[in-house]
């Protein structure tokens, strides 16, 4: 709306007190309706959105105004929720065509459970960096290697932890990525310089990710995967369900389709209108079933409880409260950041980065809460890269300093707090709980760790270039060969 844009003329600025003060309410909220009522956390999410708006309008701000602010942030969005009601589909009729039993089956039979988690890291890892999505990722071999690693008996939260940790790697370093382009673009670094960069924090974590939960794969034991049961499984989906290479085409579509670098909620639905096609034609449903699927989700009636467990779930419906939960936390974000909440915390934050040191150790945790408080890591990539940009800039830091911190502590962290839209649409797909696979996300922690030592020792910290010409990098002064 018109007046949105004349915000700042029509309201002052808040000061940091009263910021602090309004996250303390909406942060009581969610805690007071979520853990003490009981209440789903989207609908805790919704009450905070409308208890919000009175207090962005006591502001100075119109209803019109405050109404902008919210749809604004909301239509950014739209998409994604689309992606998120789309993988809903994708997870039923992939059951239904068999495309979920036949992995299932070749998981079964050739992956070894002390090796899962680092062949899954490694398998997510190369498909995010070939298409440039996480969520894209996480949504088709994610879901693949969640059902694989429960029929092995394995702790889903480790699972979905692996996986998560796979997926941000590509993303993060894919030039195809768009939190990559994004963080490169709002920081004005040329593109590959800002991957090279990324490679000093990056490899380190993930390199000790593999061996973390290489040691915790052949040191930890698991479960309901015994030589009995497995056998048992795979005789059951076999009788069940046709299984064979044609299964697997609604699989090959949606990997095909993001490697071409086709949108994800196409690319997801290409492959989810594949499997309508599969299910009927090979495994005989009915136009009826194939709707009832679509709609309420898969539920496989073999009668064996495992089988059941495995195979059934999915539908637009088991994707309801969480695309719920994303519109009405985006629209909170959207009212904090146009009342101009958002702003006066970081300022008064970067009051207190007066070096070098100081501002790139602090970048770190303020990425984390503008990811917070935004939902989405393109609002905390936006809000950090613009505001720390001409502190770093006075500092005489490179820009490609910048970038990477935004990737270490931001990119990584996009599945991290639950009503973020990363981790709503990581606890769709993979069907664990934020709260339980969260402990496992070791990449995003090692990320921000590494990011923090060089930001301390100011280890291969790029500086504009000196009177004699050279780079001065680090505490030492060395030559930088970088651009």
């Amino acid at each position: 709306m018109n007046d949105t844009t004349n915000q700042h003329e029509t309201a002052p600025a808040p000061s940091v007190w009263l910021s602090l003060s309004i996250v303390g309410l909406l942060a009581a909220i969610l805690i007071l309706g979520s853990v003490f009522l009981g209440a789903p956390i989207e609908l805790s999410m919704f009450f905070a959105l409308i208890v919000l708006i009175p207090v962005v309008m006591s502001r100075g701000f119109s209803y019109g105004q405050v109404q902008g602010f919210a749809f604004d942030a909301i239509r950014k969005v739209l998409e994604l929720i689309f992606i998120l009601l789309a993988v809903g589909v994708l997870i039923s009729t992939w059951a239904q065509a068999g495309t979920i039993p036949t992995i299932i089956r070749f998981g079964l039979n050739t992956i070894s459970p002390e090796w899962f988690y680092v062949s899954a890291i490694l398998l997510c890892a190369a498909t995010s960096l070939v298409t440039g999505t996480s969520w894209g990722t996480m949504g088709s071999v994610g879901i693949a290697l969640m059902v694989v690693g429960n029929s092995l008996g394995l702790p889903a939260p480790l699972t979905a932890g692996a996986i998560i940790s796979g997926a941000y790697f590509g993303d993060k370093l894919s030039p195809l990525s768009d939190s990559t382009n994004l963080s490169a673009a709002i920081t004005n670094t040329p593109l590959m310089t800002h991957v090279r960069y990324l490679l000093y924090t990056t490899l380190p974590a993930f390199v000790l990710t593999l061996v973390i939960y290489g040691v915790i794969g052949v040191f930890l034991p698991y479960g309901g995967g015994d030589n009995e049961t497995i056998p048992q499984i795979v005789s059951q989906l076999e009788a069940t369900f046709d299984l064979g290479l044609v299964t697997l085409i609604p699989a090959a579509i949606t990997i095909g389709l993001l490697v071409l670098r086709w949108p994800p909620f196409v690319s997801i639905m290409g492959g989810a209108i594949a499997a309508v096609v599969v299910a009927m034609t090979v495994q005989g449903a009915t136009v009826s079933e194939v709707v009832t699927s679509i709609y309420s989700g898969y539920v496989s009636e073999t009668g064996v409880a495992n089988i059941d467990d495995l195979v059934s779930g999915g539908g637009l419906l088991s994707m309801a409260g969480l695309a719920f939960l994303f519109m009405f936390a985006v629209g909170v974000s959207g009212l904090l950041s146009g009342a101009g909440f958002v702003q006066s915390l970081l300022r008064y934050l970067m009051r207190w980065a007066n070096s070098r040191r100081k501002l790139m150790t602090l970048t770190s945790p303020v990425t984390l809460i503008a990811l917070a408080l935004g939902a989405s890591f393109s609002f905390a990539a936006v809000i950090v890269g613009t505001l720390f940009s001409p502190a770093y800039a006075r500092l005489d830091l490179k820009s490609q300093n910048l970038s990477r911190t935004i990737e270490d502590s931001g990119t990584v962290y996009d599945a991290f707090f639950p009503w973020s839209g990363g981790a709503v649409f990581a606890s769709a797909v993979l069907g664990v709980a934020t709260v339980q696979y969260m402990p496992f996300m070791f990449f995003a922690f090692l990320s921000t760790a590494f990011s923090i030592l060089f930001s301390l020792t100011q280890f291969r910290v790029a500086v504009e270039e000196k009177t004699t010409g050279e780079l001065a990098e680090g505490p030492q002064q060395q030559k930088e060969a970088y651009p």
